[in-house]
C-alpha cells in the first residue's frame, strides 16, 4: 500500500510535532493549476507547487483559497451557497487540477473557493471527506504522525 505523511516528525521553536499537529492540522503537499505542461504518461506539472493543503475530517467537500485561484485564473464553474463557522454565504466553485505527488493522485474537479488566506490560513487548500473516501487515514495524536494509505495502490510507501 502507497501512504504519505501529512502530521509532522519534528517540532521547531520549542513545539513538539504532537503541539503542530494541533496547531495546524494533518497538512500534505499540492500542486495546483488547470493545464499540465507535462507530456501524457508523465506525472502532471501544474504551475502552483508544494501549496500547502489541509486533511479535513471536519470538511464535506474540497476547496482552493479565493485569491489564489483568481490569481492563477481559474475558471469559476458555478455559484453556490456554502456554510461553515462563519454562517452561510455565496462563494465561487473553481474548476482545477491538484496533484497530489505523494499518492499519485491527480483531481480535476470543482472546488470552492473560500477566503483563507485572508483568514490568516497557514493552508491554501482543503481535501475532505470527498478527498478521505478513497483513503485510510491513520492519526496519532500523540506522537505527532499522521498516514494516508492508498489500499488500492500496491508498492512501497513513499516515505
Amino acid at each position: 500500500m502507497r501512504s504519505t505523511p501529512a502530521g509532522f516528525k519534528s517540532g521547531r521553536a520549542g513545539e513538539s510535532p504532537a503541539d503542530l499537529l494541533v496547531r495546524l492540522g494533518p497538512t500534505i503537499q499540492v500542486d495546483i493549476g488547470l493545464k499540465s505542461r507535462a507530456l501524457a504518461g508523465e506525472p502532471p506539472d501544474l504551475p502552483e507547487k508544494k501549496v500547502k493543503a489541509l486533511i479535513d475530517t471536519g470538511a464535506g467537500g474540497d476547496c482552493i483559497d479565493d485569491a489564489l485561484a483568481r490569481r492563477l485564473k481559474l475558471p469559476i464553474h458555478d455559484e453556490g451557497e456554502i456554510s461553515g463557522v462563519g454562517g452561510r454565504h455565496r462563494a465561487f466553485i473553481y474548476t482545477a487540477r491538484i496533484y497530489v505527488p505523494k499518492l499519485n493522485k491527480l483531481l480535476f474537479q470543482p472546488f470552492t473557493g473560500v477566503k483563507l488566506h485572508e483568514g490568516e490560513q497557514w493552508h491554501r487548500v482543503i481535501l475532505g471527506r470527498s478527498f478521505l473516501r478513497h483513503y485510510r487515514l491513520a492519526y496519532d495524536g500523540t506522537s505527532g504522525e499522521v498516514d494516508i494509505i492508498d489500499p488500492d495502490e500496491p508498492g512501497e510507501p513513499l516515505i
